[in-house]
């Protein structure tokens, strides 16, 4: 119970920080997506299972706050978190490069849905200006913010697994 309201909180948080506190410190005209941070990083930690489940609710917040259709988000961050995942089994706590180059290619592959459900299903096929001006701020400007709420987010967990051991003996 208590990794479901860490978990609910820490969603909400990240929502505002991505929403409302990074808006204010936007790189080129792109905010951080927190949210893809906290998917992959949880993904890698707990496994499939979790990683869906976090990639839900984080999508369903992300579609009922700012989206245009509900589910879009949704089941994409379902899909990282069931992809990211699959590295579970070879993810160490102290290796960073791991979690930093998923969340480098996340980063690629969600702007690169994005530009085509948003842009070139519109007929707007100027991909080089999207990939310089959008995708390379965006994956770079979250690729920085990672490496400091990777570190965050895995003693938040590290301290959910403390109490769930501790309250199992």
């Amino acid at each position: 119970m208590k990794r479901i309201i860490t978990l609910a909180v820490l969603i909400s948080v990240c929502y505002v920080l991505q929403a409302g506190v990074f808006s204010f410190f936007k790189m080129a005209g792109i905010a951080p997506n927190i949210m893809l941070i906290l998917v992959v990083s949880f993904a890698l930690m707990r496994g499939q299972t979790e990683g869906m489940l976090i990639g839900f609710f984080c999508g369903l917040v992300l579609d009922v706050f700012s989206g245009d259709v509900i589910g879009l988000y949704a089941l994409f961050y379902v899909f990282i978190g069931y992809i990211n995942g699959s590295f579970h089994q070879i993810f160490y706590a102290n290796n960073i490069l791991l979690p930093l180059a998923l969340v480098l290619g996340n980063g690629i592959c969600y702007n690169m849905v994005i530009y085509i459900c948003a842009f070139l299903l519109r007929n707007k096929t100027d991909f080089i200006f999207y990939f310089v001006h959008i995708i390379i701020p965006d994956v770079t400007y979250t690729f920085l913010v990672a490496i400091f709420l990777y570190n965050i987010f895995l003693w938040i967990n590290t301290i959910l697994e403390r109490l769930e051991k501790r309250s199992a003996a």
